[in-house]
């Protein structure tokens, strides 16, 4: 039997970062349901993953986790490292995906490094004993690339991008538990680092929301000016057929896309049925308001309904004179 001051121990130890895990997970999976249902925004899809990804390392690394899976010792570590090593990959791509390739394509190199590391790193771990130089590398690329970040996260603020240049405090805090990490300092005997994260995940996760509220806004705005465009087109469109002797009109309106710039009218006299159908050039609200002048113009050629030439020649006179 196992005593109760050791189980206490390993509760009181564990059970923290069991949470922080969880908290991380659920932002992470959160961050991918925003991408996949609403906004489309890559940051929240590469946030989703990274945090994910680091959730997964901490549950991995958690002595309660493995006890509970009946996986006691060292098992547990080339599969924490392969995490360590695939966790660069969805971090570069979102440095990527918000400040572009960068100076002199410096961002893109850095994604080819650690995808390129990543994909060298993993098939070692799995199948020998890790080599030193591993970590070595893996700490160049994820510092240097911090780094790079930050340098960019500064020449943003110079140039006014203000979502970007949030991205200056989140790695710095970071760097500073990685750094306590790395000198020994530890909280009741256990890493510091996942304190850290959660200010990264903060900062990043910030920026994400920020950005994809912003396309939202956007599509909102789109779609709001799609209905108005759509609503001034069938308005001008003929509700139902004309009623001509000796001949039975059909007519059914389907546009391919929300908004359309075909068109079509009726001009209806004693003897005779003129048919204008026409597309007029472009999308949205200007061309739902092109369409509405080019019913009125063509109600003007009454006169004319006899001689689809003449009807034409009038149509273009007025549109000189209005322009």
């Amino acid at each position: 039997m196992i005593p109760r001051d050791a189980v206490n121990t390993a509760l009181r130890l564990n059970l923290p970062y069991i949470a922080v895990a969880s908290a991380i997970a659920i932002g992470g999976a959160c961050s991918l349901l925003l991408a996949r249902l609403r906004s489309r925004d890559r940051l929240l899809l590469w946030l989703g993953m990274f945090s994910i990804l680091y959730a997964a390392r901490l549950f991995v690394q958690n002595e309660l986790v493995r006890d509970a899976f009946n996986a006691p010792g060292k098992q547990y570590v080339p599969l924490a490292l392969c995490i360590t090593y695939a966790i660069n990959v969805p971090y570069v791509l979102f440095v990527l995906e918000l400040f572009g390739r960068g100076w002199k394509a410096s961002i893109g190199i850095w994604v080819w490094l650690c995808s390129a590391f990543a994909v060298i790193a993993i098939p070692i771990c799995l199948l020998a004993h890790q080599p030193h130089w591993l970590d070595t590398a893996n700490g160049v690329l994820v510092v240097g690339g911090t780094l790079l970040l930050l340098v960019h996260a500064f020449i943003a603020r110079r140039a006014g991008n203000k979502l970007a240049a949030s991205l200056l405090w989140p790695p710095v805090l970071f760097g500073v538990f990685v750094i306590l990490e790395n000198e020994g300092f530890r909280i009741y005997g256990r890493s510091v680092e996942p304190v850290g994260f959660l200010f990264l995940l903060i900062g990043l996760g910030s920026v994400a929301l920020r950005r994809a509220l912003t396309t939202e806004r956007k599509l909102i705005d789109v779609e709001q000016e799609l209905s108005t465009a759509r609503r001034i087109q069938f308005s001008i469109l003929p509700v139902s057929a004309p009623d001509f002797h000796g001949a039975r009109v059909a007519m059914r309106y389907e546009p391919m896309t929300s908004v359309a710039g075909d068109f079509y009218d009726f001009i209806v006299s004693e003897h005779l049925l003129t048919i204008l159908v026409a597309d007029v050039s472009g999308h949205g609200v200007p061309a739902a308001l092109v369409a509405c002048m080019l019913k009125v113009c063509f109600a003007a050629q009454k006169m004319n309904a006899s001689d689809p030439a003449a009807i034409l020649s009038g149509l273009a006179a007025i549109d000189r004179k209005s322009t």
